[in-house]
């Protein structure tokens, strides 16, 4: 026999509403990491790639839908700068996403034991 939504206490709702919020921010979370993830494998490629290429030779940046011509150092710097940022805000999405599931777990943890109070047994 399944309960019906009307059977449900007001706080359990809550509770479950939170649960999903918080579902959705570690789903965004995970989404932007992702990304800072594959920007900064991107930069450090760049570097890479940079490294090998002689001080005198040209070198293009893109700026929009054109590359423009820029000094390797100057590229250098500004991909570093680049780097730094991301790990820095990879770093603060690792522990936004750790507190997240914390709480998720806390949460579930509470709602458990709210629904097996109710649970027949």
């Amino acid at each position: 026999m399944s309960a019906s939504e009307g059977e449900i206490p007001p706080s359990v709702k809550q509770q479950l509403a939170r649960y999903q919020q918080l579902q959705q921010t570690l789903n965004v979370i995970l989404v932007e990491r992702q990304k800072l993830e594959a920007e900064l494998l991107e930069v450090k490629d760049a570097l890479e790639e940079l490294q090998k290429v002689p001080d005198d030779a040209m070198v293009y940046k893109a700026v929009g839908p054109i590359l423009v011509q820029s000094g390797k150092q100057k590229l250098i710097e500004e991909l570093n700068e680049r780097k730094e940022l991301a790990e820095t805000r990879l770093k603060l999405l690792e522990k936004q996403e750790q507190r997240t599931r914390e709480q998720l777990e806390n949460l579930q943890r509470e709602l458990r034991n709210m629904l097996s109070g109710q649970a027949p047994t």
